[in-house]
């Protein structure tokens, strides 16, 4: 009888608990529904008087100053290194003559003359020697310059080779 009376008790203790935390929880929300929503922000914020007599002026410093860095020896040596190498990449060129040292040198100057192109390269492929110009990227921006010289050098073709980094403006 005693187990029956503490079990009893006991469920209706749970249901008086879950009865009145539902009534909390619908108490709180009708309270958040009705009551305005106050930014935080505005009400913590703090409001200075910003006018300029209210600020310290700072110094003008006028002409030029002096800027120190301290490096490494390490550091400055490898820079030192760097600048000095120039940057290669594997790109593309076109080439427009293959064949003896004398008949490319006359393409290349012919060449330097019609197209008042400033990358033109005489390379030596052992024993015979290419005219190639330009230093491009992509094979992309190749196609593009060899439809232009197709019409005055139709043997033209582009060819793979480590190109001198391009200006970047």
């Amino acid at each position: 009888m005693k187990t029956n009376l503490h079990t009893l008790s006991l469920k209706v203790g749970l249901i008086a608990l879950c009865c009145f935390t539902t009534a909390d929880v619908c108490a709180q929300t009708r309270k958040e529904r009705k009551s305005k929503r106050v930014d935080s922000l505005q009400v913590d914020s703090l409001r200075l008087d910003s006018t300029p007599s209210s600020l310290i002026p700072l110094p003008e410093r006028f002409g030029q100053g002096e800027f120190v860095l301290n490096m490494d020896s390490a550091i400055t040596s490898l820079y030192l290194e760097s600048v000095d190498k120039e940057i290669v990449l594997n790109g593309f060129r076109i080439q427009i003559y293959f064949g003896d040292l004398e008949s490319a040198r006359a393409v290349r100057a012919k060449c330097r003359k019609q197209l008042d192109h400033s990358r033109i390269y005489l390379e030596s492929i052992t024993p015979n020697y290419i005219v190639a110009l330009g230093d491009y990227r992509d094979r992309w921006e190749a196609e593009i310059a060899l439809k232009k010289l197709k019409r005055k050098y139709s043997d033209a073709l582009i060819v793979p080779a480590e190109i001198k980094m391009p200006d970047l403006y």
